[in-house]
């Protein structure tokens, strides 16, 4: 069964379009594949990453970016009904399109300790007020180098990763998905006083493919 195109929606950087086939969706930016349901392992393993990096059975957690949910279902997973998720995702039209088309099949059951804001993440850590997280967890584009929004690399930055320990509690953690690895971003991190580990995310059925997550804690 070959994808069938759902819905586009116009961003400032292009076109962001939703594919779908069977249950499964996929989204594109630019007519470049973003996410694809059909391999999200890496995105499970991060989401639940999330919340055993916090070391706290009650955590509170920032994610940037919903994408198709995975993430964030799996997080869900993880907590039960302890702590708090806030979702951060840049594009109205991502939102809608979840709660139109794949929430159904990625999380049916929308429990009451998340919560989904049409946010620039980016925006929000750098405000001067709101509340501090145990974990942010940033899942917005292909990783350190920016990929789908040229906007996206001030997250990635010294000023960004500053902004973002802003906005931790004590031994907070910053973790970063990634589809790559990035030893200039390691290194500009451990320049701005940051710990950093990668670790490696299989994708179940592919060898080959890996994908990785970045933890940073202030030194």
């Amino acid at each position: 069964m070959a994808w069938e195109l759902v819905d586009t929606a116009n961003v400032p950087e292009g076109v962001l379009e939703l594919y779908r086939k069977d249950d499964v969706f996929m989204i594109r930016a630019n007519g470049l594949e973003l996410m694809n349901g059909l391999g999200h392992q890496s995105e499970v393993a991060f989401g639940i990453m999330a919340v055993k990096i916090s070391g706290k059975a009650s955590p509170n957690i920032l994610l940037g970016g919903l994408g198709l949910g995975y993430t964030l279902a799996a997080a869900v997973r993880e907590l039960g009904q302890s702590g708090h998720v806030t979702v951060a995702e840049l594009s109205p039209a991502v939102i809608s399109w979840f709660d139109r088309y794949v929430a159904a099949s990625v999380l049916p059951q929308r429990p009451s300790n998340i919560s989904i804001v049409a946010a620039d993440i980016g925006e929000l850590v750098r405000s001067a007020t709101g509340p501090r997280y145990d974990v942010i967890a940033l899942d917005v584009d292909n990783g350190p180098e920016a990929l789908v929004s040229p906007q996206n690399a001030q997250l990635y930055d010294s000023a960004g990763l500053q902004a973002l320990a802003g906005r931790l509690e004590p031994a907070g953690v910053i973790l970063l998905w990634s589809g790559f690895e990035s030893p200039a971003f390691v290194a500009m991190a451990e320049k701005e006083g940051f710990s950093v580990a990668c670790t490696a995310l299989a994708s179940v059925g592919r060898a080959d493919l890996l994908h990785y997550a970045y933890s940073l804690r202030q030194a």
